[in-house]
């Protein structure tokens, strides 16, 4: 039932190959002409340099004159012009390796044109033999339907695990900016007691403010967090322990601000924003790596569905 469509797949397949070696063949040789270019530079300049050298001595000027004086002219001139037909070779010798390289490039390119329309056609085949298959109740179909469904899972369950990420690096950028603010107030106060003055006091207050504004938002994104987590945990097999970030800020509104100018109590929320940012950098660790384990789990998938169509 398959043995045409099959013999087709595996010709065009061999054919793509065929046309990314090219293209990666060219991409070698056009890095190779990106270089010889820039030596042509290099050596048109020396060979420029080479050349005023020749006509400085040529012409009547004081080092020309001085020189035939002593009877070195004619050895200096000689040397000059070796040098300059020296120059003139290696740039003559760049001009044609240039040459050699851009009619590679053209070959390839007029051989790229045949293989125009390769890579629609065998996605065009490809998509009947999967029409085909699905319809088709034997085992190499159910594989297809199996391997095509957890696919398709496999898709949502990084999406999720990408989503709860993201939202935890804004979590730690917040944090960390949080944390900023309340290691300069604590400097402050600590100044403060040892008798700072009107000045400590007040950029104290300042910094407790900005770590107020900074709190509002770090609570916002935790339990933007909380939820990502959640998803993670009902839609795929990752389970995170998302339970406690909510007393984040519960701890921080409750006391700190109605007692803030005691030093203490700087202390104590620094070391709850310190806790926070440990234990969403050690989740953050887990979700990535199940990030790179779902994404090998579904290249696996992608290639065994490759297997089956190709076969």
């Amino acid at each position: 039932m398959y043995t045409e469509i099959n013999k087709e797949i595996y010709e065009l397949t061999e054919r793509i190959r065929a046309k990314e070696k090219l293209v990666s063949h060219k991409d070698i040789l056009l890095d190779e002409l990106k270089r010889k270019r820039s030596k042509r530079d290099y050596l048109y300049n020396q060979l420029m340099k080479e050349k005023q050298d020749v006509e400085k001595l040529e012409r009547l000027s004081f080092s020309a004159i001085f020189l035939s004086m002593i009877g070195k002219k004619e050895d200096r001139l000689d040397k000059e012009k070796e040098e300059f037909l020296a120059a003139e070779l290696r740039y003559e010798e760049s001009l044609e390796s240039i040459k050699e390289l851009q009619k590679k490039i053209k070959e390839i390119d007029s051989e790229l044109i045949s293989f125009t329309g390769v890579k629609d056609r065998y996605t065009t085949l490809i998509k009947e033999k999967e029409i085909l298959l699905l319809k088709d109740n034997s085992p190499e179909g159910r594989r297809l339907r199996e391997s095509l469904d957890r696919i398709n899972e496999l898709k949502l369950d990084i999406k999720e695990v990408h989503e709860a990420i993201y939202s935890g690096e804004r979590a730690i950028t917040s944090l960390e900016e949080m944390k900023n603010h309340l290691e300069s107030a604590r400097g402050w106060g600590t100044w403060d007691i040892l008798g700072g003055g009107l000045i400590s006091d007040m950029a104290k207050h300042s910094a407790i403010d900005r770590a107020n504004n900074s709190a509002h938002e770090v609570q916002y994104l935790l339990k933007s967090f909380e939820k990502e987590l959640s998803d993670v945990n009902n839609f795929t097999d990752i389970k995170v322990n998302v339970s406690g970030f909510t007393t984040f800020a519960d701890f921080f509104f409750d006391g700190f601000f109605v007692d803030w100018f005691v030093q203490s109590k700087i202390k104590d929320s620094l070391r709850n924003v310190e806790s926070t940012l440990s234990r969403i950098k050690r989740i953050l660790i887990d979700l990535r790596s199940n990030h790179d384990l779902l994404n090998n789990q579904l290249k696996e998938r992608e290639e065994e569905v490759r297997d089956i169509l190709q076969g």
